[in-house]
């Protein structure tokens, strides 16, 4: 089976902050993205994302996600200008549905969010190890049993990935092309690959259990780590940072800036 591994060791700025830093950055990407629904706003916290991605030299890593980060851009902006409906200025009709500029606007802006918020995970992911990410938020105050539940998922992503490419692989040995033909038919052939997926992922987390009970898992015990994490000063300026700009973009929305609608998220 081909193995996928989402970490990535290198020496940037971004690998070297403490983890709880970052589980912080992730927090603000989600309030930075939720407080604006004007593309602009969204687009430039996607940006800084994406450039974060860039100093931290794990673009190749993620390459394997691009393609569904793009098609959830793209179906968020054919989708929801046609659920969210309203607007001044109208710009054209399709089978009878009117489209606006700022239900496009606002389309868009959502696509932007929602990119903007896997990718802040991803890069959490592709910059810090799993156990870093289970002690920093034990270290936060969660118990350990959530925090382990958490690491665990996050344990299974590259083993789904993995998963994926050894399906993909044996159904294209089968003469499966998932990547030809019309739409429908990629979709159908899709099926071949998303539903043994489903199954070996079902029976791994079925498997999870009695592979910690046999040794010996109590989760509320007492426990010590081998890991070691210590806030820096660096770390405490960064999330003196961040805390500022979370504070400023609440600020600006309460006084209607970086909104198309103002009476919705």
């Amino acid at each position: 089976m081909p193995q996928y591994v989402l970490y990535v060791e290198k020496n940037t700025f971004l690998h070297r902050l403490d983890p709880r830093t970052k589980v912080f950055l992730v927090v603000c990407v989600f309030v930075w993205s939720s407080v604006f629904n004007h593309p602009l706003y969204t687009g430039l916290v996607l940006a800084s994302v994406f450039s974060l991605v860039l100093v931290s030299r794990t673009f190749r890593q993620l390459k394997l996600f691009w393609f569904g980060l793009a098609s959830l851009a793209l179906m968020s902006m054919v989708l929801w200008p046609l659920f969210r409906r309203g607007g001044e200025t109208y710009l054209t009709t399709v089978f009878g549905i009117s489209f606006t500029l700022e239900s496009v606007m606002y389309g868009l802006a959502v696509a932007f969010r929602l990119v903007a918020m896997v990718l802040s995970g991803l890069l959490l992911l592709a910059t810090t190890r799993i156990e870093e990410i289970e002690l920093a938020m034990t270290r936060l105050g969660m118990p350990y049993p959530i925090a382990f539940g958490f690491s665990a998922v996050f344990r299974f992503i590259p083993t789904m990935v993995g998963d994926g490419l050894t399906i993909l692989a044996a159904q294209q040995a089968r003469g499966v092309n998932v990547a030809g033909g019309s739409i429908f038919s990629r979709l159908r052939n899709s099926a071949a690959i998303i539903v043994p997926l489903f199954i070996t992922t079902m029976r791994r987390f079925g498997d999870l259990p009695m592979a910690i009970e046999s040794r010996g898992f109590v989760p509320m015990a007492k426990r010590s780590y081998y890991l070691e994490i210590r806030m820096k000063g660096v770390d405490y300026f960064v999330l003196a940072v961040l805390a500022g700009l979370a504070g400023l973009s609440i600020f600006l929305r309460l006084n209607g800036y970086g909104v198309v609608f103002p009476d919705v998220i």
